[in-house]
C-alpha cells in the first residue's frame, strides 16, 4: 500500500463536498449503534476529522494506520498477518481501505477484523457503477427525495481511482462476492447503504454472529 503521507494530498482538494457527506454517515452510523458502542478503532486515518467528532462525542477512539507518519495510536499493517487486542473494541471502522490490498488479501483482513471486533464492523467500500440520480426538495418538506439508478459497471475491469486494487461492481467483484466474504468472516450484515450524493462510497454496517 502507497502511504497516504506520500500523495502531497491538498485538504482543499481532499476535504471536497463529497467527502464531507461520507464523514456525515461514518458519524451517523455510528451513532446508531446506540449506547452499547463505547470503544471504537478507526482504522485508516488521513485527517483526525472523524476521531475529534466520535471524542467529542464521548467515544473512547483508538486509531490505526499503515503510514507511522499520521501518527496512529497503531501502525497497523492489514495486508500482514496482524494481531490486535482481543475484546477491546466494541467497534472497528475502517472506511476506503480494503480496497488498497489485492482482494484475497483484503479478505483476509476482514476475516481477521471480525475476530477482534466485540461486536461490530462498519466499513465503506468504492462502488463502481454508471447512476442516474435527481434530487427533489421542496420547502415544507424536511429531507430531499431521489430518484435513483445506478448499473455497476460489470464489463469493465479498471478501477475509477489508481490507488485500487479492486472496486466494487466491476468485473470480477461483484456485490454477491463482497457479500460472500462478509458471511465467510462470521458477519452478517445488520445494515447497507448507500447515499445517491455520493453513490462511490457503499456502508456496510456488519455484526459479528
Amino acid at each position: 500500500m502507497q502511504l497516504i503521507s506520500s500523495l502531497n494530498l491538498k485538504s482543499a482538494d481532499y476535504f471536497s463536498k463529497h467527502r464531507f457527506i461520507s464523514y456525515h454517515h461514518q458519524l451517523r452510523l455510528t451513532l446508531s449503534l446506540g449506547s452499547q458502542v463505547k470503544n471504537v478503532l478507526e482504522i485508516g486515518i488521513f485527517n483526525s476529522l472523524l476521531t475529534d467528532l466520535l471524542r467529542r462525542t464521548n467515544y473512547n477512539v483508538t486509531t490505526a494506520d499503515i503510514d507511522p507518519h499520521l501518527s496512529p495510536d497503531i501502525v497497523l499493517d492489514l495486508a500482514q498477518d496482524f494481531t490486535l487486542p482481543e475484546n477491546t473494541f466494541d467497534l472497528i471502522m475502517l472506511f476506503q481501505v480494503l480496497e488498497h490490498m489485492p482482494y484475497e488479501q483484503s479478505e483476509q483482513a476482514l476475516q481477521r477484523l471480525a475476530a477482534a471486533t466485540k461486536k461490530y464492523l462498519i466499513i465503506s467500500i468504492p462502488y463502481n457503477t454508471e447512476h442516474f440520480s435527481i434530487q427533489l426538495k421542496l420547502s415544507f418538506t424536511n429531507r430531499p427525495r431521489h430518484i435513483f439508478i445506478n448499473i455497476p459497471k460489470f464489463w469493465s475491469q479498471k478501477p475509477l481511482c489508481s490507488q485500487h486494487y479492486w472496486e466494487m461492481g466491476l468485473k470480477d467483484y461483484p456485490k454477491e462476492r463482497i457479500l460472500n466474504s462478509v458471511a465467510k468472516a462470521g458477519l452478517k450484515v445488520k445494515q447497507e447503504f448507500i447515499d445517491p450524493l455520493n453513490p462511490y462510497h457503499y456502508f456496510l454496517v456488519l455484526q459479528k454472529n
